[in-house]
C-alpha cells in the first residue's frame, strides 16, 4: 500500500530513538560505576546521539503528520551529525574494553 512507507519510516526512527535511550541508560550505568575518562565520553557522545536522534525523530513525525507523502529526506545536518555522534560513541566504548 503506498501510504504506509511514511508511517513504516516513523516507527523505524522510533525504534531508533529507543535503542539510543537504552543505550544511553547502559552507558551511563557504565560511566557511574567506573570511574574513567572513556566512559564518561561514551556516555556524552550516546546522550549527543540521543538528542540527534530525538531531532530527527520528531522532524520526521510532524512531516508525516502534515503530509503523509514528503519525499523530503532529512536534513544533511542531523544525518552528519548521527554518524559522527555513532562513531564517537563506538570509539568510546572500544576503548572501555581494553
Amino acid at each position: 500500500m503506498p501510504g504506509l512507507q511514511p508511517e513504516r519510516t516513523v516507527l523505524s526512527w522510533q525504534r531508533t530513538l529507543l535503542t539510543a535511550t537504552a543505550t544511553l541508560a547502559v552507558s551511563a550505568r557504565s560511566a557511574v560505576g567506573h570511574h574513567s575518562a572513556a566512559h564518561t565520553a561514551a556516555a556524552l557522545a550516546v546522550t549527543a546521539v540521543l538528542a540527534v536522534t530525538m531531532a530527527g525523530t520528531g522532524l520526521r513525525h510532524r512531516r508525516c503528520r502534515h503530509r503523509p507523502a514528503d519525499p523530503r529526506p532529512l536534513p544533511h545536518s542531523i544525518v552528519a551529525c548521527l554518524c559522527a555522534g555513532i562513531g564517537v560513541a563506538a570509539g568510546c566504548v572500544l576503548l572501555t574494553l581494553t
